[in-house]
């Protein structure tokens, strides 16, 4: 029987070869993707409309993998330990993983009965498929990574653990009522008086400038990764004891201290144990396909279990003896914070919440099931940008009545003061701002920068300002190839600015699906989404407060209509949009969530 070589990925030259031969003794070779595909492979094509459905059934069946019986008790009970939810650590990896899979997996399933004698040209994120598909010869890339060892990096993240732990080591035993948890990267932010640029945090910093003496920070440094590309962000404010008078305690010091421990090592080798034990036990049940996939993907996460229970276990040993009353933080259901706030309710302390981004149909962070509630995965209390938000989470997300309440946008305190300051400054140029974003689908990660730099070129009188998400600080180069290749030259970078200096001082501004969408409704600028798959996760085309692009031609065309003033924004919707998100825009967030904070930790 002859072979079928499935390719889904870029391929090496020997590669290249060895299937021109497989091919010409009568193999059928198709292609999925990749960047140099034989001409002779037959084009298997995920459209629009098949990866908005994949992306949809996906989340539905990750959200009930939690609740999938296994002998008498769910998953997600198989694997919890005391207040901690290993499962839920890993939900939000976990869907993005299997939906990229079944993107992979679903235009196959529809084209061959059976994977007898396939080949696949696949990457390694493809490994989980193994154990569904023992019968495929499966070839994964060889190429090593040329990235280089961040040799400077880890020496002086090393030098500033060092610090931060003997710190800790030797601070006051002086205990505040309330934490609030952030790790410390720091970023241009706008001083309220001055609107002058200094270093803080993106989200919290209006925040920061407003607690009392109640208040404490407890703050990390994230580590930089060994080789590759790295976030990590070295500053001298990490050295320092306080930030805006608040002072700092350094979540280095009692992990460090828990690793030193024994009795934490032994609480983590048990949860460890319990793990390792529970994994079989889902195998044996009946699974679909995607529950497959997400068993798997979820095994392999395993490395990271052990050190999200090694972080829980530290944090339980700080806590317990605290005396604190809450914990705040914002990205509150990411592993890093989640690990360290299940600590925190161990010890019988209130979790409190900050909505940092926008919520959404297919955003596995805030979508929990019924089931989730009861168990009391989600924080205590989550303080909402606005009314919409909070319903969101109650009807949506399953989180139970009266633990969400809206305050507003900490960030949006900047806005009055900003605006004022803008009304006296006149600028010629037509400003076009794009906010870029780490698409976790590389091909409409691509697609939307090069309809961007497309349109723009159109567009000589105008001047593109792109604007790199902070994940994406390194991507430059990334972006300035789709430029060239679009015959784009009137742009530039922006790496310093502040955002919201920026939107305030644009024309029109540019995003997919991003936060920054939102905020550029507040300063009442045009928004134009860029929305390939014609999903509108945000809403922003069926409020009226955003032009929809769906491509670079329709992009040109509405860039073109708010120039000449023929498109404009609608002030009607764009108001009652605020008043929907936003709650109020009066300077006055930082406060009410302090309010906030204060009252539901006394309760």
């Amino acid at each position: 029987m002859s072979k079928t070589v499935i390719i889904n990925r870029s391929l090496s030259e020997p590669e290249l070869s060895e299937i021109s031969l497989l091919a010409e003794n009568g193999a059928k070779v198709f292609g999925v993707t990749g960047n140099n595909l034989p001409e002779y492979a037959h084009r298997i094509v995920l459209n629009p409309e098949g990866k908005k459905s994949i992306n949809y059934e996906t989340m539905a069946e990750v959200l009930r993998f939690g609740d999938l019986p296994v002998g008498d008790e769910t998953l997600a009970d198989l694997f919890r330990i005391d207040t901690t939810s290993v499962w839920h650590y890993h939900k939000f990896r976990v869907y993005f993983a299997v939906r990229n899979l079944m993107y992979f997996l679903k235009p196959i399933q529809q084209e061959f009965s059976t994977f007898d004698d396939h080949i696949w040209f696949v990457s390694s994120e493809a490994k989980p498929l193994l154990k569904l598909y023992p019968e495929v010869d499966y070839r994964f890339s060889t190429v090593k990574s040329n990235d280089k060892f961040n040799l400077g990096n880890l020496i002086s993240y090393l030098v500033l653990v060092k610090y931060r732990f003997l710190t800790y080591m030797f601070s006051s035993d002086k205990k505040p009522e309330y934490l609030l948890y952030l790790t410390e990267k720091y970023s241009n932010v706008l001083d309220k008086s001055t609107l002058t640029v200094h270093k803080g945090h993106h989200i919290l910093e209006y925040l920061i400038s407003e607690l009392d003496n109640r208040f404490a920070l407890l703050t990390e440094v994230l580590m930089p990764k060994p080789k590759g590309k790295s976030d990590y962000s070295f500053s001298w404010k990490q050295y320092q004891t306080s930030w805006n008078h608040r002072p700092k305690i350094f979540v280095e010091g009692f992990l460090i201290t828990g690793w030193l421990k024994g009795s934490v090592h032994k609480s983590a080798h048990i949860a460890m144990e319990k793990m390792l034990l529970a994994y079989p036990k889902v195998s044996s049940e009946e699974l679909s396909t995607v529950h497959q996939l997400t068993l798997e993907v979820f095994r392999s996460l395993h490395k990271s279990t052990g050190f999200f229970l090694y972080r829980y276990f530290a944090a339980r040993n700080y806590f317990k003896s605290s005396g604190i009353k809450a914990v705040i933080a914002a990205d509150e259901n990411s592993p890093l914070t989640k690990s360290l706030l299940d600590a925190a309710r161990f010890c019988g302390i209130k979790i409190i919440g900050l909505q940092h981004g926008t919520m959404h149909d297919l955003h596995p962070a805030y979508l929990y099931t019924p089931l989730d509630a009861g168990n009391h995965v989600m924080p205590d209390l989550t303080l909402t940008w606005g009314k919409y938000w909070e319903q969101f989470l109650i009807e949506k997300g399953n989180y139970p009545v009266g633990s969400v309440v809206s305050a507003g946008q900490i960030r949006t305190d900047i806005i009055p003061v900003l605006l004022k300051a803008e009304q006296q400054k006149s600028d010629a140029a037509f400003r076009i701002v794009f906010a870029s974003q780490p698409q976790r689908d590389p091909e409409l990660r691509y697609q939307a920068a090069f309809d961007v730099f497309k349109a723009a070129g159109n567009i000589p009188d105008a001047r593109l300002i792109v604007k790199l998400h902070p994940r994406e600080f390194a991507d430059a180069g990334y972006y300035s190839s789709i430029a060239a290749e679009a015959g784009c030259i009137n742009y530039s970078f922006d790496l310093t600015s502040d955002l919201y200096q920026l939107i305030a001082s644009c024309d029109v501004l540019i995003t997919c699906f991003s936060t920054v969408g939102t905020e550029t409704v507040y300063f009442h600028k045009p928004l134009i989404i860029l929305d390939h798959l014609r999903q509108d996760i945000m809403g922003y085309a069926a409020e009226g407060v955003a032009f929809q692009a769906t491509d670079a031609d329709s992009l040109t065309r509405i860039l073109s209509g708010i120039l000449d003033g023929t498109l404009q924004i609608d002030r009607v919707k764009v108001d009652a949009f605020i008043d929907k998100y936003a709650f109020l825009i009066d300077g006055k967030v930082a406060e009410r969530c302090i309010k906030a904070i204060t009252l539901a930790s006394s309760c």
